[in-house]
């Protein structure tokens, strides 16, 4: 994977950790899934694309992406983390 992720690269990750049934394991994936998604995000705004429908994907994805989070932060689960 480069080092800034692409449409294909970010959209994997978010899949692995949506599908992922191992609750030991959710937190970390939502975590490099939020990470992939932002850099995917800055890489367009800073390409200067505005409104995509990539553009729209990722903004659904980090909003289910906290859904994820906060889903297992309400069960008490452990390896919360928060994205600052």
């Amino acid at each position: 994977m480069s080092a800034t992720p692409t449409q294909s690269d970010w959209q994997a990750i978010y899949q692995e950790a949506l599908l992922e049934s191992d609750p030991t394991r959710v937190p970390r994936l939502i975590e490099q899934a939020h990470k992939a998604v932002l850099g995917r995000a800055f890489e367009l705004r800073f390409a200067g694309v505005t409104e995509t429908k990539e553009r729209h994907e990722l903004d659904a994805a980090l909003y289910f992406l906290g859904l994820l989070r906060d889903a297992g932060t309400c069960r008490g689960e452990a390896g919360r983390h928060r994205y600052d």
